[in-house]
Parts: structure tokens; C-alpha cells; sequence
């Protein structure tokens, strides 16, 4: 996909931030709010370098020394603390401590229907708090358990603008939109699904800002279904 060249030869190549575990990444992206990338990693890494993110240790630990560490990530800090012990306890009581091997069962359950699989496994991680279905694919993705065309959750608008044009008013939408796009269009390799993934973060981080993207230093010109259109739309205004 050209699009993606483009991107890495301005960005470069993209590195996933935090683990690639699924209960890892769980507990990651409960660990900041806002949950960026920085606070996220700022929060888990305390936490693995102090206690440990396994159940067993998340659950013994005392609310004190968790709450201060959950203030290195954002604010609530009693809130997270809250969902890392409700994790925990999903994945020792419910998954006998190893999620990964429940979602595999699940992928595994219904091989001969790979939809029905798929969705089987984003249920089990959608049950977990904070992780609706772009977080879910995520996982899926990066963890290696399916090859998913994943796209960030909070970035949404940028795959849009560039594949299908104005982004609509309806979120789910426009995910499932963009999701087929890429889904059609990339190869079927977790390696070239994550790239993708992480350069249109990193690209919406920069250039395509939701609110106020700068197009007039975009490289992606003339690939840019949205500026195609805008500048369609100026064509037929001045003939």
C-alpha cells in the first residue's frame, strides 16, 4: 500500500508501546487517563518494576501503594486501581490465570467459521473494562492470535479521511469502514497489519488531527481521499 510507504519514509519505522500479552495490554491500557502511550507506560512500568502485573500479585498488593502508583498515569487513580483488581480477578477466577489460552480456545471453538471465532474472542476481551472492539482487535492483532485489521481507536478519523473521505457522524461506522478497506487491502501478515496500525497512529498524532488537521504539510496529498475531495469541490466553485 503506498500510502503506508509514504508514511515510514516520513515517520519512519513505528514501535507498539507496552507489552504484546493480552492480559498485559489489558492492564496497560487501564493504567493512564488520559490513556496515552506515555502515561499508560509511565503507570505499567512502576508497577511491573514494584510489584508485578500477574493476578496474584496485583490482588496482594495494598490499595495505598497501588493508588500511588496509579497517580503516575493521570488522573482517577482509585478508579484504575479498581479495574486492575477487577482483571485480575476475571483472569485468575474465570481463565485459571491464563487468558491467552482462553482466547486461543475460543479461536480454535468454531475454526471452520472464522467470523464466528473472531467474534467469540473479542467477547471474551470485551468483558474486560475499557476495551470495546478497537481495543479487542488490537490485542488480537499484536498478540499474534488473529490477523485482524486493527485500527486505533482514538484515530479513527485519519484512516477515513485518507481511504473514504469526510468522516461521518456515526463512529461505529466509520470503523467498520475503514477496517474493511484495510482488511481488503493489506496482506495477510501480522507484520505488515501492525505496521499499518501504528503508522496511521503515528500519523494522525502528527499531521491528521481530528479537529484540526494539517493538510497544507501533509505528505499524503494526493492520496487523500478527503483532500481529493475538497479540492473537487473548490474546482467547481470557481469554474
Amino acid at each position: 500500500m503506498q500510502i503506508l510507504e509514504v508514511l515510514e519514509d516520513q515517520y519512519g519505522p513505528q514501535k507498539l508501546a507496552g507489552p504484546k500479552d493480552p492480559y498485559e495490554m489489558i492492564v496497560f491500557l487501564n493504567c493512564g487517563y488520559p490513556a496515552t502511550d506515555e502515561a499508560c507506560a509511565k503507570c505499567f512500568d512502576a508497577i511491573k518494576r514494584e510489584i508485578g502485573v500477574q493476578p496474584k500479585l496485583l490482588l496482594k498488593a495494598s490499595k495505598v501503594q497501588l493508588v500511588e502508583l496509579a497517580r503516575l498515569g493521570g488522573i482517577f487513580p482509585n478508579k484504575r486501581v479498581e479495574h486492575w483488581w477487577e482483571i485480575a480477578r476475571k483472569v485468575r477466577d474465570e481463565f485459571k490465570g491464563d487468558l491467552t489460552a482462553a482466547v486461543k480456545q475460543r479461536l480454535r471453538d468454531a475454526k471452520d467459521e472464522p467470523a464466528k471465532s473472531l467474534r467469540a474472542a473479542k467477547k471474551i476481551l470485551q468483558e474486560f473494562p475499557g476495551i470495546g472492539e478497537p481495543s479487542a482487535e488490537k490485542i488480537l492483532l499484536f498478540s499474534g492470535l488473529a490477523l485482524v485489521a486493527a485500527i486505533p481507536s482514538a484515530f479513527v478519523h485519519a484512516p477515513v479521511r485518507l481511504f473514504m473521505g469526510e468522516p461521518g457522524k456515526n463512529y461505529a461506522a466509520d470503523y467498520r469502514a475503514a477496517r474493511a478497506i484495510l482488511d481488503s487491502s493489506l496482506p495477510k501478515s501480522f507484520e505488515a497489519r501492525q505496521r499499518a496500525y501504528l503508522l496511521l497512529k503515528k500519523h494522525a498524532w502528527e499531521i491528521c488531527k481530528r479537529s484540526k488537521p494539517k493538510c497544507e504539510v501533509c505528505s499524503l496529498t494526493e492520496q487523500c481521499a478527503y483532500l481529493q475531495a475538497k479540492a473537487a469541490d473548490v474546482n467547481t466553485e470557481t469554474e
